[in-house]
């Protein structure tokens, strides 16, 4: 639980690799993504988003107690 909290905060990359919008237009909010536009997603911004997570900011390992999260990155839920 200590080692996802402390992951969760600091993140070994803050930004993910680089993806491409390959199969259509997408809209996020008013911004339109076109096709085939490279997108970089920060890590470190979804893992203190307080959409996703209650106290984001403060260093609580309880909160992975009751979760069965696959350590080993193939958990995508």
């Amino acid at each position: 639980m200590v080692i996802a909290e402390s992951l969760r905060l600091h993140p070994p990359a803050p930004l993910l690799l680089p993806r491409q919008n390959r199969d259509r237009k997408v809209e996020f909010g008013s911004y339109e993504v076109p096709v085939n536009t490279s997108v970089i997603v920060s890590a470190w911004a979804i893992n203190r988003d307080p959409r996703y997570w209650t106290e984001p900011d403060r260093f609580l390992p309880e909160r992975f107690m009751d979760r069965s999260i696959d350590s080993h990155g193939t958990d995508f839920t």
